[in-house]
């Protein structure tokens, strides 16, 4: 049996010096250790397992305290120029509007609780045969409270705030915190951040014995909701605990879905032989399944890829033959998921001893063997805007075509002495 406790307190202070993130609470910073192993067969070739755990994220990366407390100032001009995608010499018209957010550090929601985020796992592990073990295990992963900036006027004025988590009125009738009153107000309710991973596993190990040895594995998971995490895919952001989601309501449309990393079939083997003359040769076999496809659009205030035409995930990827053609992406055309992908590689290694501390290895690694060079990342942004008041978005012609492809074909040869 495991049985423990952790916590992690920690504070941040302003360009001045001054206090102004506190996360000291210590039953908010709670984390909970529980776990337990098993042998039923009593003679160490098997084992039952479970394992229950609460971590906080600490610290809060410094981007948010310098950004959010640091008081810096951001000013947004927006300029219309005499056509879309005009030169520098395109005449720039005199109404333009500019809007700033201000220099004052981000105010702090009442009751805010550190980032958290909970896991359960339990499986069994068996040795079966002689120097072979094979192990299952289920995963389940799910987030807490979330730290993020958001806005309940609209974009005048942001606060930093869990998400979903308004403090009611407290004795007294006291006022609740200012999520509970916008929601209660206006209506600027944002809901909980969420984020769910299940995850099967199956695994099969062979200990280096006779020659060879090799581990395998097999998962098959889902993760989905309405948080990423600290970095945003969809629009490249990495402001961790102050991206852009949940800064406005409207921000939220159709973002509940099959999130970025989220692959529901994945095999891994790794393996190595050794022959009768001393070559060692090493093989590695990936494959898993293709990301999610979205249908990024522009938001009004925030600019491109801030918002999802269709639910997240189930975007349809199109066929660019016509334009853009359909190198590493055809086995993907019609689905909401980016190509399957897989990679082969092959290593050799042939070492000539000399004496006991002195030796010379030989070696030759192919990546790649089958040269595969489908789309890993595709292009989701579906419109454009022009940034003209009133002006209609523009398609964007990439829609579906491949950004990032798997390295092709490649190998390298080496020697090394060693004494």
């Amino acid at each position: 049996m495991n049985l423990g406790v952790r916590w992690d307190l920690q504070q941040a202070y302003d360009a001045n010096g001054g206090l102004y993130l506190k996360l000291n609470d210590l039953f908010d910073t709670l984390q909970p250790r529980i776990g337990f192993s098993w042998d039923p067969t009593s003679k160490g070739k098997m084992k039952v397992f479970a394992n229950y755990a609460r971590y906080v994220e600490s610290p809060i990366p410094l981007d948010a305290n310098v950004r959010a407390g640091g008081g810096g100032s951001q000013t947004d001009k927006n300029f219309n120029v005499s056509r879309y995608n005009a030169p520098f010499t395109a005449i720039v018209a005199s109404n333009f509007n500019t809007r700033n957010l201000g220099a004052d550090p981000t105010p702090i929601d009442e009751g805010l609780k550190p980032q958290t985020v909970n896991e359960t796992t339990a499986g069994v592990e068996m040795e079966f045969r002689r120097n072979m073990t094979f192990g299952a295990r289920g995963i389940y992963r799910s987030q807490g409270s979330v730290i993020e900036d958001g806005s309940f006027d609209d974009g005048d004025s942001y606060f930093l705030f869990n998400p979903g988590e308004a403090l009611p009125p407290g004795p007294g009738g006291v006022d609740g915190n200012t999520e509970y009153k916008a929601c209660t107000l206006f209506g600027a309710c944002f809901g909980r951040a969420r984020r769910y991973y299940r995850g099967l596993e199956f695994t099969l190990n062979k200990r280096f014995s006779n020659n060879y040895g090799y581990q395998m594995s097999y998962v098959y998971s889902s993760l989905i909701g309405n948080y990423e995490g600290l970095f945003r895919n969809d629009n490249g952001q990495s402001d961790p605990n102050i991206t852009s989601l949940f800064d406005l309501v409207s921000l939220l449309n159709n973002v509940y879905g099959r999130l970025p990393n989220d692959r529901p079939h994945q095999f891994k083997f790794n393996g190595t032989y050794q022959t009768p003359f001393k070559l060692i040769i090493s093989g590695n076999f990936y494959i898993q399944s293709g990301t999610p496809f979205s249908q990024l659009i522009p938001h009004p205030v925030y600019g491109n890829n801030e918002g999802f035409g269709v639910q997240r995930g189930t975007a349809i990827i199109p066929d660019t033959s016509a334009i853009n053609g359909t190198g590493g992406v055809s086995s993907a055309i019609g689905s909401n998921r980016s190509p399957t992908t897989w990679n082969l590689d092959l290593g050799f290694y042939y070492p000539i001893k000399f004496s006991e501390s002195k030796e010379l290895r030989f070696t030759a690694d192919w990546f790649n063997v089958t040269n595969t060079q489908r789309a890993i990342t595709m292009d989701q942004t579906f419109l454009i805007t022009t940034g003209t008041p009133g002006a209609p978005n523009v398609p964007n012609p990439f829609y579906g075509t491949g950004t990032v492809f798997q390295y092709p074909s490649a190998f390298r040869v080496g020697a090394k002495f060693s004494f």
